[in-house]
Formats: structure tokens, C-alpha cells, sequence
């Protein structure tokens, strides 16, 4: 009986110890649900902050592989197409990588402006529907960042970037039309 009794005041013993030890200066990690709204603005946005903004580009293919750029985008979302060039705005591309808009595969093009800041331009597959009219060049502004897309008859075209960037519709558009 008191060998029980003693294991059972080690195991309290233990079991407060265990949690005053903890560190409580420790970061704790956001547990955002599941079941929050977004749509494929925030997605968008979200992967420009996240790969763009804190860190350099992570990029699955450079800006010096054209073949291998567009042996990506065909894989990914089955659209042929090549490295779309800007006269002016986003003149130096920096690379692509494949990214998840809407719950889709996508591919994100990373440039810079001539200021030196970062911009994305996001080519989805999405066919025109009832749900995705074909628009002309629409634009909004998602804290600071501005997001201009044009939804063509079979894909999305949207360019992020700072929102004191006044070009970001003409850069939807001209890479839309290079497609």
C-alpha cells in the first residue's frame, strides 16, 4: 500500500513539475482555421508576402532557363507560353515558381521595377464560366499591396505588387496579351 501511495505522489510530483517548467516566454504559432474565407486575392497576396517580401524569391526555375520555364508552365497548368517581357514597369525577371491559388496549381513570375521593389505577376489556368466571367483589367487593394487581374477565356492573369505602384493595371493586361 505504500509503495502505491508513493507512486502516485511521484506521479503528481512529475506531473507538476513538467508543466511549471515549461518556458511560458516560448512564441506561440497563430492556429488560423480552416474554415476562414478567402478567395484567390488572398492567396495571391499571401504568397507575394511570404515569398516575396520577407525573404529573396524562392524560385523552382531562374530567370536564365527559358525552356525550363516553359516545360514548367506546360506541366503545371498546361498553358504554353513563354517568359512574358515588359517595355517598362517590371523589366528584370528573376524567376517562377509554382504556387496554389484557389486551391489550383498556379505559377508565380517574380520581377523587379525599376524602383528595385518586387512584383508578381500569377498565371492560373481558369477557363471563363458563370462564376468566372471574362473581365477587362480589374483592380483592388489588399492593405498594401495592389492586385490587378484580367480573366481571359481560359486563364487568370494578376500582378501584385506595392500599392503605390500606378502600372499595375497596364502590367495585367500587357502580360495577359503576351499569353
Amino acid at each position: 500500500m505504500a509503495s502505491m501511495v508513493c507512486a502516485a505522489f511521484l506521479g503528481i510530483g512529475v506531473a507538476v513539475g513538467a508543466s511549471l517548467s515549461r518556458d511560458s516566454s516560448a512564441s506561440h504559432v497563430v492556429d488560423l482555421s480552416l474554415e476562414q474565407p478567402t478567395d484567390w486575392i488572398d492567396d495571391v497576396c499571401a504568397s507575394f508576402r511570404v515569398f516575396g517580401r520577407k525573404y529573396q524569391p524562392l524560385v523552382d526555375v531562374g530567370p536564365d532557363d527559358p525552356a525550363a520555364f516553359a516545360e514548367l508552365v506546360q506541366r503545371t497548368i498546361g498553358i504554353d507560353m513563354a517568359v512574358p517581357t515588359f517595355d517598362e514597369g517590371a523589366s528584370i525577371f528573376e524567376g517562377t515558381r509554382v504556387v496554389a491559388i484557389d486551391g489550383a496549381p498556379g505559377i508565380e513570375l517574380f520581377y523587379r521595377n525599376a524602383a528595385g521593389d518586387l512584383l508578381s505577376v500569377f498565371v492560373m489556368a481558369r477557363p471563363a464560366s458563370p462564376e468566372n466571367e471574362v473581365t477587362d483589367v480589374q483592380e483592388t487593394i489588399r492593405d498594401n499591396l495592389t492586385v490587378s487581374w484580367w480573366q481571359g477565356e481560359r486563364t487568370l492573369v494578376a500582378v501584385v505588387g506595392p500599392s503605390s505602384d500606378a502600372n499595375m493595371p497596364d502590367l495585367a493586361k500587357a502580360a495577359y496579351l503576351k499569353l
